[in-house]
C-alpha cells in the first residue's frame, strides 16, 4: 500500500505544478506536466493491482480507459499549441474519451453484470443529457458549433456510465463501483465545467480552469483507486 500512497502524492504534487503554470496560460510547459499528472493515475492503477492482486479483468478495462484518457488529455492540450488545427485536435479528444469510457462501462459490466434497474436508470441519464444539450445550448449561453453532435453522444455517455455505475454499486453494495462511480460523477462534472470553457459566450478564467482540472483528476484518481475495493462491501 506504500507505494499506492507515494504514487497519489506524486500525482497530486505533478498537479499543483500543472495547475500552477496552466493558468498563466498554454505552454508545452504545462502540458508536459499535465501529460505526468495522468500518466500517474495509471501508476496508482498499477501499484492499486499489486497491492490488491485480484480482480485484474476489472482493473485491465479501468487500465485501457485510463490510458486513453492520457492521449486525451495530450491531444486537447495540443489544441492550444496549434490553433490552426484546434478543431481536429479537440475531435480526436472526444473521441478517445468516449472510447475511454466504453471501456469503464465494460470494467462494471462484467464485475456487477447487467442489472435492469441499472440499465434503466442510466438511459434515464442519459436521455436527460441529450435534452440537456440540445435545449440547454442558449439557456446556458453555450454555442457547441460543429461539436454539437459529438458532444450530445459524449454527454449521453457519461450520464450513462455516472449513474449505471452508482446503481449497480448500491444495488450491490459495492464499495469499489461506488468509488468508481463517485470517480466517474466528478469526471462529468470537470466535463460540464470544460464546456463553459471551450463553448461558453464568456470569459472563463484561472479559477474555472483550476476548478477544471481538479474534479478531472480527482475523479480519475478515484477510478483507478476503485480495485482496492472492490470486494468490499458498505
Amino acid at each position: 500500500m506504500m507505494m499506492y500512497y507515494a504514487m497519489l502524492v506524486v500525482g497530486l504534487i505533478y498537479l499543483v505544478l500543472m495547475i500552477a503554470m496552466r493558468v498563466h496560460g498554454p505552454s508545452w510547459q504545462a502540458t508536459v506536466l499535465k501529460s505526468f499528472t495522468s500518466f500517474f493515475f495509471l501508476m496508482t492503477l498499477g501499484a492499486a493491482i499489486l497491492a490488491e492482486h485480484t480482480h485484474l479483468r476489472f482493473a485491465a478495462f479501468v487500465g485501457g480507459g485510463l490510458l486513453l484518457g492520457l492521449l486525451g488529455d495530450i491531444w486537447l492540450d495540443l489544441k492550444y499549441l496549434y490553433p490552426d488545427d484546434s478543431d481536429n485536435w479537440t475531435m480526436m479528444g472526444f473521441l478517445v474519451f468516449l472510447v475511454g469510457h466504453f471501456f469503464y462501462i465494460a470494467a462494471v459490466i462484467f464485475t456487477a453484470g447487467v442489472l435492469p434497474a441499472a440499465v434503466a436508470a442510466g438511459l434515464a441519464g442519459a436521455l436527460l443529457a441529450l435534452l440537456f444539450i440540445y435545449l440547454g445550448e442558449k439557456p446556458m449561453h453555450l454555442e457547441y458549433g460543429r461539436f454539437k453532435s459529438i458532444s450530445a453522444v459524449y454527454g449521453a455517455v457519461l450520464f450513462f456510465m455516472a449513474v449505471y455505475t452508482l446503481c449497480c454499486a448500491f444495488l450491490q453494495r459495492n464499495m469499489g463501483l461506488l468509488i468508481m462511480g463517485i470517480g466517474s460523477a466528478l469526471f462529468l462534472l470537470s466535463d460540464l465545467v470544460l464546456s463553459n470553457i471551450y463553448f461558453g459566450k464568456g470569459k472563463y478564467g484561472p479559477a474555472w480552469i483550476a476548478v477544471n482540472y481538479v474534479l478531472y483528476y480527482a475523479g480519475q484518481y478515484l477510478i483507478a483507486s476503485s480495485v482496492l475495493w472492490l470486494g468490499k462491501t458498505f
